[in-house]
Formats: C-alpha cells, sequence, structure tokens
C-alpha cells in the first residue's frame, strides 16, 4: 500500500525538491508514495481528509503559518506524521508543541530527508497496525483499532461501533476481515466482525461484549470463531504474565 504524503508548501521549487526526493527515495528503496501538493495551507485544512500517513509542511507561509496551521491540523487528527520544512531552526523546534516528528532545514539535503523519511516510515508502519481509516459522509476518519468494539454489515454498509460513537461507510465485511487479520477480530457470523478484547462472555450460540451489546454467533462460524477467541485469550494471558 502507498505511502499517503501531504506537502503544504507555497514555494514552488521547494515543493518540487521534496517531490524528486520522495521519487528517489522511491526508486531507491521501492516504497510506493502518492504525494499530493497545496500551496496553502487553507487549502489543505479546509477541507481536511484524515487519510494522509506523512504531511511535509513549511513554516512560513503567506496566508497562514505553518505553526498555526499545525495547531488547527491537530485539532482535527492527532495521529498523522508531521515534519516541518523551514529556514529558521528556531521555529521548527517549537513544532514539538504541536506534536511533529522531525523537521527539515532549507534548503533540503536528500541524505538528510532520506535519514527522516526512513524514522517516519517506521511510525507509518507502527500507525497502520493499530488503525483503520474509513470513508464516511463527513470525510476521512482515522479510528483506533482498540477503541472499535464490532463492525456489522447491512445492505453493503459498514458500521464500526467504537466505545463513544459509530461510523459508516460502504463495503464489504469480507474484505475488512482480511485487513484485520492478525489484529485481534474475529468473525462471529456473516453480519459480525468483533474485537476480541471486548468479549466478556460466550453463552451457546450467542456473545455479549463489555458494553452489553448481544450478538449471535451462526452455527457454521462457531467452532473458528471460538478457536480465534481462545488463542487470543492465550496470547493475552502470556502478555500479562512476561509483564
Amino acid at each position: 500500500m502507498a505511502i499517503r504524503v501531504a506537502i503544504v508548501e507555497d514555494e514552488v521549487q521547494a515543493a518540487q525538491t521534496l517531490q524528486n526526493y520522495l521519487q528517489r527515495f522511491s526508486e531507491e528503496n521501492g516504497t510506493q508514495f502518492h504525494c499530493r501538493v497545496f500551496d496553502s495551507p487553507i487549502l489543505f485544512l479546509d477541507p481536511y481528509t484524515a487519510d494522509y500517513d506523512l504531511v511535509y509542511m513549511d513554516i512560513q507561509m503567506p496566508d497562514m503559518n505553518g505553526m498555526e496551521a499545525a495547531r488547527r491540523l491537530r485539532a482535527l487528527d492527532e495521529k498523522v506524521l508531521l515534519v516541518f520544512v523551514t529556514s529558521l531552526t528556531q521555529y521548527a523546534i517549537a513544532g514539538y508543541g504541536v506534536s511533529a516528528l522531525d523537521y527539515i532545514v532549507k534548503p533540503v539535503n536528500y541524505y538528510d530527508f532520506a535519514l527522516k523519511l526512513t524514522r517516519a516510515l517506521k511510525r507509518v508502519s507502527s500507525a497502520r497496525s493499530s488503525t483503520v481509516t474509513i470513508s464516511t459522509q463527513a470525510g476521512m476518519t482515522r479510528l483506533e483499532l482498540d477503541e472499535i468494539t464490532f463492525i456489522e454489515v447491512h445492505n453493503h454498509e459498514l458500521t464500526f461501533h467504537t466505545v463513544e460513537s459509530s461510523y459508516t461507510q460502504y463495503g464489504t465485511i469480507g474484505a475488512l476481515e482480511k485487513e484485520l487479520s492478525g489484529k485481534g477480530f474475529g468473525r462471529c457470523n456473516s453480519c459480525y466482525l468483533v474485537n476480541l478484547q471486548y468479549v466478556r462472555e460466550v453463552h451457546g450460540y450467542q456473545l455479549t461484549l463489555t458494553d452489553g451489546s448481544v450478538l449471535k454467533i451462526s452455527q457454521p462460524r462457531r467452532k473458528a470463531f471460538m478457536e480465534v477467541l481462545m488463542a487470543y485469550q492465550a496470547g493475552k494471558d502470556v502478555a500479562e504474565d512476561a509483564k
């Protein structure tokens, strides 16, 4: 899957340099990038879609400086990785106040860029393993996997139930099951994909979640679901004993 990158930079040459460096890194390392350039933070933020893995943001821009843009970004998306690009290091250091991963000083040197991109990609890999990005009517939303209690499908609509709310997008539960394979989810029937950490108890052909939700377990899927649930619980017990 390609790494989704946003470049927020009003200087055409500076933006092109970053694009060229991404292309060079891709050719040298086999990493694929999907890149979009914004010459204004206002265009980047309104409307903002939370489907980027990494944002390169210039600090000095005419219509809104990068620090203000970063604060607004964080109000919309706490998880996206942010790297400042600037000619003034004193501003870049202040970026840690908005949880910036790093900063790059202009003129950007490729080897410095590649070193910090490698570091960022390790974080992207970790973030992708713990989140899922969905497309709703309100736009792109990034959900933490450990906040999802269960997912249900009805008429090709997937509803993600979380501890605080619910979100709906079009899709198939089969494709989602493959995407979340090995991440603590189990399919108890054709309609439900359950986060195993929220299973409180199982009686016969129904299970109860910690929030009180009661879901049916189908006869054809019961054996496989119970095997997945027991394997999850065993792994959890081993992890607890190792602490």
